[in-house]
């Protein structure tokens, strides 16, 4: 079941680099295929100028349909995801289509700016909560509503990405994994 379901994460440069690794590690732990894919060409540096060489570029995959597309934060990472035209179209349709997003740190807030997620409960980094209007703030560290999956931080990125895998494969898939990662303990 889980192995056909495809996922996107989009990289710009000043990602979290946290937040990235730990949903492609934890998600293709769990079977999931995971294309990792930047706005640019080549290595792209994170915030603390991590390089990772991705998959594809977007432009070799923005015209696919993933099940889902997740974006990490890191606040020039995501000022950079959101002046890329690409990445909104993506974001659009996937949304237009019922198809699910994750979005951790500073990502989430991103989106209720995009007025991508109007009235959805949501949580993200603590500097970014006073810019959420149109979403409905919780203060935890992973939020599911719906297809929107929302994460605090680096420091909830296994949590965050272990409730991908429940979203994407089911809650004993998620179980699975954790066993190996210890993530969580409940």
């Amino acid at each position: 079941m889980s192995g056909n379901k495809t996922t996107l994460l989009i990289l710009a440069p000043g990602y979290e680099e946290l937040e990235a690794v730990a949903v492609v590690d934890i998600l293709r732990r769990a079977g999931l295929a995971v294309t990792m894919a930047g706005i640019q060409p080549g290595p792209i540096p994170s915030a603390r100028n991590v390089c990772i060489v991705p998959d594809s570029d977007l432009d070799q995959v923005k015209d696919k349909a993933f099940d889902l597309i997740v974006l990490p934060g890191g606040i020039d990472g995501v000022e950079n995801l959101a002046r890329d035209e690409r990445v909104l179209e993506i974001l659009r349709k996937q949304l237009e289509q019922g198809r699910a997003v994750g979005a951790i740190c500073a990502a989430p807030a991103l989106l209720d700016r995009l007025g991508f997620i109007h009235g959805k409960i949501i949580t993200c980094h603590p500097v970014c909560q006073n810019a959420v209007r149109d979403s409905i703030l919780e203060k935890a560290r992973v939020v599911r509503d719906g297809n929107i999956i929302t994460g605090q931080g680096p420091g909830a990125a296994m949590e965050f990405a272990l409730k991908l895998v429940e979203f994407l494969a089911g809650k004993d898939k998620m179980h699975e994994v954790n066993k190996g990662v210890m993530a969580i303990t409940d």
